[in-house]
Protein backbone atom coordinates (compact mmCIF):
# COMPACT_ATOMS: atom_id res chain seq x y z
CA UNK A 1 0.00 0.00 0.00
CA UNK A 2 2.80 2.44 0.91
CA UNK A 3 4.57 1.83 -2.40
CA UNK A 4 1.36 2.53 -4.31
CA UNK A 5 0.77 5.79 -2.45
CA UNK A 6 4.34 6.90 -3.01
CA UNK A 7 4.12 6.09 -6.71
CA UNK A 8 0.79 7.94 -7.08
CA UNK A 9 2.12 10.90 -5.11
CA UNK A 10 5.29 11.06 -7.20
CA UNK A 11 3.25 10.83 -10.38
CA UNK A 12 1.05 13.72 -9.27
CA UNK A 13 4.07 15.86 -8.45
CA UNK A 14 5.65 15.08 -11.81
CA UNK A 15 2.46 15.81 -13.73
CA UNK A 16 1.96 19.11 -11.90
CA UNK A 17 5.50 20.13 -12.81
CA UNK A 18 5.03 19.08 -16.45
CA UNK A 19 2.75 22.03 -17.21
CA UNK A 20 5.32 24.44 -15.86
CA UNK A 21 8.10 22.81 -17.90
CA UNK A 22 5.89 22.93 -20.99
CA UNK A 23 5.22 26.64 -20.42
CA UNK A 24 8.92 27.35 -19.93
CA UNK A 25 9.77 25.37 -23.08
CA UNK A 26 7.07 27.12 -25.13
CA UNK A 27 8.11 30.55 -23.98
CA UNK A 28 11.79 29.75 -24.57
CA UNK A 29 11.07 28.47 -28.09
CA UNK A 30 9.02 31.60 -28.89
CA UNK A 31 11.89 33.79 -27.71
CA UNK A 32 14.47 31.76 -29.61
CA UNK A 33 12.53 32.03 -32.88
CA UNK A 34 11.95 35.76 -32.44
CA UNK A 35 8.18 35.50 -31.96
CA UNK A 36 8.24 37.62 -28.82
CA UNK A 37 9.32 40.68 -30.80
CA UNK A 38 5.65 41.04 -31.82
CA UNK A 39 3.70 38.70 -29.50
CA UNK A 40 3.41 38.37 -25.72
CA UNK A 41 1.67 35.82 -23.53
CA UNK A 42 -1.24 37.92 -22.28
CA UNK A 43 -0.91 41.39 -23.80
CA UNK A 44 -1.19 42.65 -27.34
CA UNK A 45 2.02 43.97 -28.82
CA UNK A 46 2.18 44.36 -32.61
CA UNK A 47 0.30 41.08 -33.00
CA UNK A 48 -2.28 39.39 -30.80
CA UNK A 49 -1.36 37.87 -27.46
CA UNK A 50 -0.84 34.14 -27.31
CA UNK A 51 -3.79 33.95 -24.94
CA UNK A 52 -6.04 35.65 -27.54
CA UNK A 53 -4.86 33.12 -30.13
CA UNK A 54 -5.63 30.25 -27.75
CA UNK A 55 -9.11 31.59 -27.09
CA UNK A 56 -9.89 32.24 -30.77
CA UNK A 57 -8.96 28.65 -31.64
CA UNK A 58 -10.57 27.27 -28.45
CA UNK A 59 -7.31 25.65 -27.32
CA UNK A 60 -7.24 23.40 -30.41
CA UNK A 61 -3.53 22.61 -30.51
CA UNK A 62 -3.63 21.12 -34.03
CA UNK A 63 -5.42 24.18 -35.44
CA UNK A 64 -3.03 26.53 -33.64
CA UNK A 65 -0.03 24.63 -34.99
CA UNK A 66 -1.44 24.66 -38.53
CA UNK A 67 -2.07 28.41 -38.33
CA UNK A 68 1.32 29.20 -36.80
CA UNK A 69 3.17 27.11 -39.39
CA UNK A 70 1.28 28.77 -42.25
CA UNK A 71 1.79 32.30 -40.92
CA UNK A 72 5.47 31.69 -40.21
CA UNK A 73 6.01 30.42 -43.75
CA UNK A 74 3.70 32.74 -45.71
CA UNK A 75 3.00 35.66 -43.42
CA UNK A 76 -0.54 36.60 -42.55
CA UNK A 77 -3.01 39.44 -42.72
CA UNK A 78 -6.69 40.08 -42.29
CA UNK A 79 -7.31 37.63 -39.45
CA UNK A 80 -6.50 40.01 -36.60
CA UNK A 81 -7.21 43.42 -38.15
CA UNK A 82 -9.26 44.46 -35.12
CA UNK A 83 -6.18 43.83 -32.95
CA UNK A 84 -3.34 44.85 -35.28
CA UNK A 85 -4.98 47.75 -37.05
CA UNK A 86 -4.16 45.99 -40.31
CA UNK A 87 -0.45 45.48 -39.70
CA UNK A 88 0.40 42.23 -41.53
CA UNK A 89 2.65 39.52 -40.16
CA UNK A 90 5.57 39.10 -42.54
CA UNK A 91 6.97 35.62 -43.26
CA UNK A 92 9.45 34.49 -40.63
CA UNK A 93 12.26 32.64 -42.46
CA UNK A 94 14.16 32.10 -39.19
CA UNK A 95 11.24 29.98 -37.93
CA UNK A 96 10.19 28.27 -41.16
CA UNK A 97 10.74 24.53 -40.99
CA UNK A 98 11.32 24.53 -37.22
CA UNK A 99 8.41 22.13 -36.76
CA UNK A 100 9.46 20.72 -33.38
CA UNK A 101 9.87 24.16 -31.85
CA UNK A 102 6.59 25.34 -33.41
CA UNK A 103 4.86 22.27 -31.90
CA UNK A 104 6.15 23.24 -28.46
CA UNK A 105 4.93 26.81 -28.98
CA UNK A 106 1.51 25.63 -30.21
CA UNK A 107 1.18 23.35 -27.21
CA UNK A 108 2.05 26.20 -24.86
CA UNK A 109 -0.41 28.54 -26.56
CA UNK A 110 -3.23 25.97 -26.54
CA UNK A 111 -2.85 25.67 -22.77
CA UNK A 112 -3.77 29.36 -22.38
CA UNK A 113 -7.37 28.93 -23.54
CA UNK A 114 -9.86 29.84 -20.84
Amino acid sequence: MKKTLIAVGAGMVLSLGAGNVQAQDGEAAAKELGCTACHAATTKLVGPSYQAVAERYEGDEAKILETVKSNVKNGGSGNWTDVTGGTPMPPQPNATGKTEQLKVIASWISGMAE
